[in-house]
């Protein structure tokens, strides 16, 4: 029995203090997502949950927000969709006084002066820009020339064996690793293999074990495990 047990123990201990030397990350062309179904794939196909899924139920605007069809690397190359607590810098040509800087609310709205509430959520920025300019037309300005863009992404979060837990801005195309080096590294006793991701869509909140190169959207929750050993 002491002979079986030494001869498991090199095994065990491996396993438990996975490192990136003794298992490089890697993912296909085209990246590596979460799918509709739960499944992780890679590759050009890989198209992630968020771009799946409606952005919106009864009840409201869901988190996190995507295009739609886009494979998972290229997610935000096609078409970001804005949410509660994105910053849109709105600039009117001529329009000193509705140029500015506006945050989304917990409803997916903006308020600006003229047109006052408006619902945004779920939006790119080029549907935004038109929605404002045919407000503006409504009796306002005769030929508004308007630009949107997202100047501040909703953070993600990531907590475990990482330096610095907490909140962090999010940044198009971010992947777990991305997240791992902004929350200062691994502490000594981080597991450097899969983590627990975390998020919320029209489906619910759920929490899937993934590879460390997988995409991430704003508003997930990343945990680094803790190593047995």
């Amino acid at each position: 029995m002491r002979l079986l047990i030494l001869m498991v123990l090199p095994f065990l201990l491996s396993a438990c203090a996975e490192t990136w030397d003794a298992n490089p990350p890697t993912a296909a062309t085209g990246g590596m997502g979460v799918m509709a179904d739960g499944n992780i794939a890679q590759g050009p196909g890989a198209v992630a949950s968020v771009t799946e899924l409606a952005s919106a139920t009864p009840e409201g605007i869901q988190p996190p927000y995507g295009a739609q069809g886009s494979a998972a690397a290229y997610e935000y190359d096609s078409g970001y969709r804005i949410g509660a607590g994105d910053k849109l810098t709105i600039r009117v040509a001529g329009e000193a006084d509705l140029t500015n800087d506006y945050l989304v609310d917990g409803s997916g709205n903006i308020s600006m002066p003229y047109i006052k509430t408006t619902y945004v959520g779920g939006m790119s920025a080029q549907d935004v820009e038109k929605l404002v300019a045919k407000r503006l037309r409504n009796g306002f300005l005769r030929n508004p020339n308007v630009s949107v863009q997202v100047t501040t992404l909703r953070p993600f979060f990531i907590m475990g064996e990482v330096s610095s837990a907490g909140s962090f801005p999010y940044q198009p195309g971010m992947t777990v690793q991305n997240a791992v080096a902004i929350a200062g590294g691994y502490t000594p006793r981080a597991h450097q293999g899969p983590v627990m991701l975390t998020r919320k869509n029209v489906n619910g909140t759920q929490t899937f074990k993934v590879p460390v190169t997988t995409q991430i959207y704003p508003g997930d929750i990343v945990y680094v495990r803790e190593r047995w050993f």
